[in-house]
Formats: structure tokens, C-alpha cells, sequence
């Protein structure tokens, strides 16, 4: 059953101006105004051959945005060329725009591209550190080229320059080749800025654009570019929920864009998370910078525990099952990633959080490990037993035999150092597998976008003293606290641990 707009919602949904900025507490429904507007722009607006395109950043969220547009509107509202896209989908369309028109020419003059999430798993690739260098792409002329870069966020990259070429010439590349040439493309001064203009003006009625804070500046620059080109664009988000600084993301340029652009902003602040004045109280205070104290969880236990780092949370009670032991940086940790896969699925029917992607990387195939893994890997776990040091290496001895025996590349030893980390990972999982409760770990970023009864947070002694001193919309630390706290329906609490500072 839908429940009623607010009259703040329906003036945001339903607002005639060209530009709108919809500013959108936690839980004030932003999801349920996005779709809202969707159809309001799809039905009301006129646009012959151009559709509605409505965008976020995450799949997850893209996937909630169209359920409700379509139980709101009918499955005909999503009807060609009306279409709910992440923003990679409209990267990658911006681009094959680009090739297809011939304003640029890709290697090997491909004019359909093969976009992969991430080079992990690909023969040639190799992990690089945030600062190192490796091979990307950029617009020289009218000719996509490769370049070596330095290299903003960690992951696997190519060193080589005729590896990294012998992909392109096959039209093979990754999301983050795709916003690289859209980088250049965009460029202020560039003559390439007009194809992407006339691709709204001729594809687009209305663009609506989720989340804006975590936009890069890609992605803002693009939608200035759909607003100047006369797409009727609205913008929605909350300055407080911006997390995703380290990946690029420029929540202090939005205003700007706002402004310089004319946007007319239309406040939602009524929330229908909060259920109990206690996190109506804390809410406010939060945002108000008012110092803060957190209680601790008593009787009421956390459905789910949030911390900043995966770390934390693995020192936390051992009823806490993190969904990651941290990133993925070789075979050794796919491996591990794809065990503790098989733990959270069994317990809670999710999947953790770099599982799939661990699989890929070792070359698993996903109808093998559906029928096979997870008897396969309950061995293993087996082995654990008490999570004695020797238990715990004969595990992840056998781990490699067993899951090279389901078809992965093979997982080779580690120096010792290294490999007596992956022993104590394994001793930390062996701990929550004799729980008789476990409750789900998360970092704030896995968990942003969703809710629970009730949710506990694993803080260290610093995000204490932050909170103690009242949080700073303009510090991305505060605002991860920030978005750990309003995470709860009913109440949130700390859950005390032991952890180094």
C-alpha cells in the first residue's frame, strides 16, 4: 500500500521549473519523490522520440528506483526510450554516441564496446596502489589513445603497454575507461562538448539524476551539460550522505552547480524512517553539529553492527560476521572471498561483499560452483573446527586444493608474513562459526541507502571525540558517522570492542 505524499513531496514531484535541486533528508522518501517525478515528466512533459532518463550511481539503487516506478506507474512507464540507467550505462551511451558518430575513433576503429567493471582476473592485469602508475586512456584529437597515468584508487591496471593495447584493439575496456575519454571528451573548450549536447537534446525529454553528491566531476560536468543544452534536469540528494570522496566524488562543487545553473531547490524533510523520538532527537543534533553520545546496546540488540573499516569490525564481538575481510589485492584473498561468500550466504541468504567478483578473478565458473561450491567448500570450513593456528593453515591449504578442483587458476603461497595474516583471518571466521548468533557486519558504504530496526556502530576512539565535538557537514569522516547513525528506524548504539588506535 502506497501511502500519501506529503505536501512537500508533491510540490518537489510535481515542481513545473525547468531546473530542479531536490534537497532530501535520510528516510524523507527521496526514492518515492524520484518516481514520483519520473512519471510526472513522462506523462505530463511532451518530448515525441526523447524519453525520461532517470539515473543513479549504485545497481542496487538503480533497481529500487525502477521497482517503484514501475509499481507506481505501470510497466508501460518504462517503455523504450524512457529508461532508469546507473550512471555507467549513460557513460557508456555517451561514448558509443561519440564512436558511432564518428567523432572519435577507438583503437582498432570498434564502434561496440565490451565494458567490464574491472581489469581483476584478466590476463596481463596486475594490482597497483593508489599513486602508482599504469596505462588509461584519453582523447588526443579525434583519436582515443592510451596514456600511463597515475592512479587514483587501488585495483588491478595494466603496466604493459602491449598487453593494455591488445585488449582495446579487441574492444575490450572497463567502466573507468569509459569516464577517462568522457574526461577528455567534456573537457571545457573541447569541440567534442557539442555531440554530447545534441545526444540530450535528440535521446532526452527530462533527466532525473540521483544522489548527486557522489558525483564525480564527470558526472556533474555531464549534467550541466544536459541542463544547458535545454533537457529539463533534476537533481536530487542530501549533503549530508556524500561518502564517496575517495572515489572522485565532489559533493562541494553541487552547490556551485546548483547555483551557476539557476537550479530551483525544493526541501523534503519529514522523515517515515524514524519511528521513535529518540532518533528524531539524534537526527537533529546530528545535523544541527550539536555534540552527540552514543549509548551503548543494553537489552536491545543491533540487527545490524556498521563500522568505517572491515578491520573493525572483525574486532568486534565474534557474533558479528563482517561481509569482507578488506580488498581483494591477489588469489590468495579471492580465495578467502569466495569461502566467506559461501558463510554469508548460508547465514543471513546474501551475498558478501567482493564474493562475486573474488570468483571471477580466479576463473570459476558460476554454474560449477552453483552446483558443486558450496557442498565443496563445507569441507573446508570443517577444517576449521576450534580455529586452532594448525586447524586454521590446514584450511586454507585445503581451500586452495578444493576450489582449484572446482576449475580456479591456481592460488599460490604467500611469504610467510602475508600468509600468517590469511591464518588469522581464518582463526576470526573459525570464532563466528561457533556462535550460536550472528549478526551482520557492514561498512558505512555498503550500508548506505538501506535501514534497520535497530543498528549498532563499532566506533573507534577518534569517531568518538568527532562526535563529542559535533560533526561538520563539510568533513567526509563526519559524514560517514553521520550516515552510520540514521541507518536506525527505532534506536542506535555502540557496540564496545578492543581495537588498537
Amino acid at each position: 500500500m502506497r501511502l500519501p505524499l506529503t505536501e512537500e513531496q508533491k510540490v518537489a514531484a510535481t515542481a513545473a521549473d525547468e531546473r530542479v535541486y531536490i534537497e532530501a533528508s535520510p528516510g524523507s522518501g527521496k526514492t518515492t519523490v524520484a518516481a514520483e517525478r519520473y512519471g510526472v515528466t513522462r506523462y505530463v512533459r511532451v518530448g515525441h522520440g526523447r524519453g525520461v532518463v532517470a539515473l543513479s550511481f549504485a545497481r542496487s539503487a538503480r533497481g529500487e528506483l525502477e521497482r517503484r516506478v514501475r509499481r507506481r506507474w505501470g510497466v508501460d512507464a518504462m517503455r523504450w526510450p524512457h529508461r532508469v540507467w546507473t550512471l555507467d550505462s549513460l557513460h557508456c551511451a555517451l561514448v558509443l554516441h561519440l564512436l558511432r558518430s564518428g567523432a572519435v575513433a577507438w583503437p582498432g576503429g570498434h564502434t561496440e564496446l565490451t565494458v567490464v567493471d574491472s581489469w581483476r582476473g584478466t590476463r596481463g592485469s596486475r594490482p597497483i596502489d593508489p599513486g602508482g602508475f599504469a596505462y588509461g586512456l584519453t582523447v588526443n584529437g579525434a583519436n582515443v589513445v592510451a596514456s600511463r597515468r597515475r592512479v587514483a584508487t587501488g585495483g588491478s591496471y595494466f603496466t604493459n603497454r602491449a598487453d593494455y593495447l591488445r585488449q582495446l584493439a579487441d574492444g575490450t575496456c572497463t567502466h573507468e575507461e569509459v569516464r577517462q575519454v568522457l574526461d577528455s571528451a567534456i573537457a571545457q573548450g573541447s569541440p567534442l562538448r557539442e555531440p554530447v549536447r545534441e545526444f540530450f537534446r535528440s535521446t532526452a525529454k527530462a533527466v532525473i539524476v540521483d544522489e548527486i553528491f557522489d558525483g564525480n566531476l564527470v558526472d556533474l560536468r555531464i549534467v550541466a551539460i544536459a541542463a544547458a543544452a535545454g533537457v529539463p534536469t533534476t537533481v536530487i540528494g542530501d549533503p549530508w550522505q556524500a561518502l564517496y570522496a575517495f572515489r572522485g566524488a565532489r559533493p562541494d562543487m553541487v552547490p556551485t552547480l546548483v547555483d551557476q545553473l539557476g537550479f530551483t531547490t525544493f526541501p523534503i524533510s519529514e522523515s517515515f524512517r524514524f519511528v521513535t523520538r529518540e532518533m528524531q532527537d539524534l537526527t537533529a543534533a546530528l545535523r544541527e553539529g550539536r555534540p552527540v553520545t552514543v549509548p551503548t546496546g543494553g537489552a536491545r540488540d543491533p540487527h545490524v553492527v556498521l563500522a568505517s573499516e572491515w578491520s573493525t569490525l572483525w574486532s568486534t564481538s565474534a557474533q558479528v560476521l563482517p561481509f569482507s575481510f578488506g580488498r581483494v589485492g591477489n588469489r590468495v584473498d579471492a580465495a578467502m572471498a569466495v569461502l566467506l561468500d559461501q558463510v554469508v550466504t548460508s547465514y543471513f541468504g546474501e551475498l558478501s561483499t567482493f564474493g562475486p567478483d573474488a570468483a571471477v578473478i580466479l576463473g570459476l565458473d558460476p554454474a560449477t560452483m552453483r552446483a558443486e561450491g558450496a557442498s565443496a567448500l563445507v569441507t573446508v570450513l570443517d577444517r576449521l573446527s576450534n580455529g586452532t593456528q594448525a586447524q586454521a593453515e590446514a584450511a586454507l591449504s585445503l581451500l586452495r586444493e578444493t576450489l582449484v578442483g572446482l576449475g580456479s587458476r591456481p592460488i599460490p603461497r604467500l611469504q610467510p608474513a602475508k600468509e600468517a595474516i590469511r591464518v588469522d583471518r581464518l582463526q576470526q571466521l573459525a570464532a563466528r562459526l561457533k556462535s550460536t548468533k550472528l549478526v551482520p557486519g557492514l561498512t558505512i558504504h555498503q550500508a548506505k541507502g538501506r535501514e534497520w530496526e535497530q543498528v549498532g556502530v563499532a566506533l573507534t576512539a577518534a569517531e568518538y571525540s568527532r562526535l563529542a565535538a559535533g560533526l561538520s557537514q563539510a568533513s567526509a569522516t563526519d559524514r560517514a558517522l553521520y550516515v552510520a547513525l540514521t541507518r536506525a528506524k527505532r534506536h542506535a548504539c555502540s557496540v564496545q570492542f578492543d581495537v588498537p588506535e
